[in-house]
């Protein structure tokens, strides 16, 4: 089969030549294997075609200098068409020229843009409903927070303390609140955990009095208290331990010990103490529940007596069992 090709020669000129081959491919093919580029192909069909002459450049340049007349003619006779029409055109001094008239302007009422957006599309959500009010029952706490707390009221005339939210309640058996949290004495953690330690049966954080320089210990036991006005007798009775018991530990000191070794040798005394005033009230209140007053009386005075001797404390009864005593 022949193929009809036009394409580019070397010189820029463009060639038309006859190439055979099987199909199309294979004259690209073959195009490519000359380095041939085709602008046009076609089956050729037999007939002669006429090459394309390329314009030579006399040909080009009696078209250069034809257009470059015909811009030259039109230039002209604009030039003259404007004279001409300028003197003709001009209004005479007397007569106004006619305007056309301004078009009336009607103002047209505003109109209000409406704003969509996406909220407005959307439904509307309802509200939510606000929570009922707080009613206290019997027992119950809320905390600045809104936590509501729950606790058992104790029975009647007893008295039961709870610890919430940092603070200290005393709770009746009609579950009422009283907020008994004691104010702090002192600053320091050393001085509020010392104060501690030096009531019996309160709870201190040994690592906060335990581990230091025994002169900083010294420094801060011999630091006066700055007396607030208003301490309750409760408050004085605490301070006077808080003085005994640092001066029963500068003494301690003084004499050479360490302040961590009175730490330990009170804190065994103190438990020892405490051991043995259990011991000796729990042998006083059974003779007493046995209906044996008389003999729970003079147990009584034995155990403070031995106490005494020991350094101990004496032993607390209860309030209706040391009023059976002073009675007999």
């Amino acid at each position: 089969m022949k193929w009809r090709v036009t394409y580019r020669g070397k010189d820029g000129q463009q060639t038309d030549d006859v190439f055979e081959a099987a199909s199309r491919n294979e004259l690209f093919k073959a195009l490519s294997a000359k380095g041939i580029s085709a602008v046009r192909i076609a089956e050729d069909d037999g007939k002669k075609r006429s090459a394309h002459k390329p314009r030579t450049k006399t040909q080009s340049h009696s078209k250069v200098w034809l257009f470059a007349l015909a811009v030259a003619v039109l230039a002209a006779g604009g030039i003259l068409w404007l004279i001409s029409g300028n003197d003709s055109g001009k209004p005479d001094k007397d007569e106004k020229s006619e305007r056309p008239a301004k078009a009336s302007t009607v103002e047209q009422p505003a109109t209000k843009t409406v704003k969509t957006s996406v909220e407005q599309v959307q439904p509307e959500q309802p509200e939510k409903p606000e929570p009922p009010p707080y009613v206290k029952r019997p027992g119950q706490m809320q905390l600045p927070n809104g936590k509501i707390l729950t606790f058992p009221p104790p029975k009647e005339g007893e008295i039961r303390k709870v610890y919430a939210n940092g603070r200290m309640y005393e709770c009746d058996h009609l579950g009422n609140f009283k907020d008994v949290t004691k104010r702090k004495l002192f600053k320091t953690a050393f001085e509020l955990n010392f104060l501690a330690f030096a009531q019996e049966g309160k709870p201190y954080i040994p690592v906060f009095l335990k581990g230091l320089e025994d002169d900083e210990v010294k420094k801060m036991l011999l630091k006066n208290y700055t007396p607030i006005g208003d301490e309750t007798e409760e408050e004085w009775a605490e301070l006077k331990a808080y003085d005994n018991m640092r001066c029963a530990a500068l003494d301690y000191m003084d004499q050479g010990g360490k302040f961590d070794d009175f730490v330990d040798e009170y804190a065994k005394f103190d438990r020892k103490q405490r051991e043995t005033r259990a011991m000796g009230l729990r042998e006083i209140m059974t003779l007493y529940k046995e209906g044996k007053v008389e003999e729970a009386k003079q147990m009584a005075e034995a155990a403070n007596k031995l106490m005494e001797k020991q350094g101990f404390k004496p032993v607390q009864l209860p309030p209706h069992v040391q009023e059976a005593f002073d009675n007999m």
